[in-house]
């Protein structure tokens, strides 16, 4: 992939669209570019070795960004362990297992953010590659610097070691009064921890076949189209919605009820409140909260709790939406489908018209029949009935077959005929400048015929 040149009298030009020299990985100019020691090995940084490096930072940052995952998701079992251990009263926060496990969970953090440093300094080294600059700085916009900055605020907070108290404002079901709670600290440290699951959508995006593929990046780029987590979603939305909706809403389900329970399981002396801490009746709460149903038999009674079961309402109607464009579009008919279907309403329709307009003969001839004859009006006045419902019938069947028509050329057949009409056009032209080209030549053709013509002319007239 790199070519390690002797000769420093060749130049290379490399992906910023410049000559670019290296000696032992710096670069010389001015006039010590010209002067070079012989005995000392130069080399220019072609394509292919900036395409390598690129390569390795790529697959770097996926194994950083795996390791980054485990570690924050090792974290936040190893808090829910202990903090089912201690709800449970099976130990105290000042015992030392506790101690010991919020001690690995501060170890997990660390390792954490040391490697969440890295993946970053990988992304801002890609970022160089792919841009061709030389200083790291370039890359560190205000916007970028703000993102890494919440992204390690975000995952270092984390339960501490050892039994801390403080209050927690809350009100009853009907609101009639405020009230201070005591609950352990470790509550307002566990729940933010639930925000590194935010590494699950960098690890998707990053391990999906459409962002290692070289063609599909090169093909976005062509459509200036970025390859981020939002493009990844609707991709993965647009193959397989039962399941990822599937795994939405069970992994959020799950996770709101563990929440809530934990935001409602203390009472106003620090005692366990026995209903909000099974956590069975979470799961009804959030459930009937997610359909939108909320009986009112048990109801979140703090305002973390509340504004648990507010982003459960939203998230909620979301999934419904969700649900109900999946449905849609899954009951929709194929293309081919569509057009079987309209070929058996069409042969249908076909077939009524036909009877109908057998009807319309018969009841005409049997009413000339009958007015020739003489015969009872009565009989006149049904085949008359007869005649009139049949063009009806034929009437209703031609609006059919109409709309029929309509509803069968959508914006797909549309498209189809103006590339056809496209393609149509082109060969037309293609055939009209060759036709032009030939009619040039036999024109030439012609001219010269007519110069040899009137040069033979001339020498006969003089030899006469």
């Amino acid at each position: 992939m790199s070519t390690i040149f002797e000769n420093p009298k060749i130049p290379l030009v490399g992906m910023n669209g410049r000559n670019r020299l290296y000696s032992g990985g710096s670069a010389e100019s001015g006039s010590e570019s010209n002067a070079l020691p012989s005995n000392r090995p130069y080399r220019f940084e072609t394509v292919g070795k900036m395409l390598a490096k690129r390569k390795e930072l790529f697959h770097r940052r996926k194994r950083h960004c795996d390791v980054s995952l485990c570690l924050a998701l090792a974290g936040i079992g190893l808090m829910i362990f202990e903090t089912e251990l201690t709800t449970a009263f099976l130990i105290r926060r000042d015992y030392l297992l506790s101690y010991l496990m919020k001690t690995c969970i501060t170890a997990f953090t660390v390792a954490l953010l040391i490697f969440i440093g890295i993946y970053h300094y990988l992304d801002v080294q890609l970022f160089a590659v792919n841009n061709g600059v030389d200083d790291l700085r370039l890359a560190m916009t205000f916007r970028r610097v703000l993102k890494i900055g919440m992204e390690f605020f975000i995952c270092s907070i984390h339960p501490i070691p050892g039994d801390f108290k403080m209050e927690w404002s809350a009100t009853v079901a009907d609101g009639q009064y405020a009230r201070e709670i005591i609950i352990p600290l470790d509550v307002v440290l566990s729940l933010p921890m639930f925000l590194r699951f935010y590494l699950i959508c960098r690890a998707i995006m990053l391990h999906s076949s459409l962002y290692q593929d070289a063609s599909s990046q090169g093909l976005g780029a062509l459509n200036r189209i970025h390859f981020n987590f939002r493009f990844i979603f609707k991709s993965l939305m647009t193959l397989y919605p039962e399941y990822v909706l599937a795994i939405i809403m069970l992994f959020s389900f799950l996770t709101s009820s563990w929440i809530l329970r934990l935001c409602e399981m203390y009472g106003e002396d620090g005692s366990r409140d026995n209903v909000h801490a099974s956590f069975l009746n979470c799961m009804w709460l959030i459930a009937v909260t997610f359909l939108s149903v909320g009986y009112g038999d048990i109801v979140p009674t703090t305002y973390c709790g509340r504004a648990i079961a507010v982003m459960t309402g939203m998230m909620g109607a979301g999934c419904t939406a969700l649900i109900v464009a999946i449905l849609a579009k899954r009951l929709e008919l194929s293309r081919s489908e569509k057009y079987v279907h309209d070929f058996v309403l069409d042969v249908e329709l076909d077939k009524r018209l036909k009877h109908n307009a057998s009807d319309v003969m018969r009841a005409g001839w049997f009413v000339y029949k009958y007015r020739k004859l003489k015969t009872d009006k009565s009989k006149i006045i049904r085949h008359q009935r007869k005649f009139i419902h049949a063009v009806e019938n034929i009437r209703d069947i031609r609006a059919a077959q109409r709309r029929l028509i309509d509803n069968s050329v959508t914006l797909v057949e549309i498209g189809k005929y103006h590339n056809e009409w496209a393609c149509a056009i082109s060969h037309m032209q293609y055939k009209q400048s060759i036709l032009e080209e030939k009619v040039g030549s036999i024109q030439t053709n012609v001219e010269q015929i007519l110069k040899s013509v009137t040069k033979v002319k001339e020498s006969i007239d003089q030899l006469t």
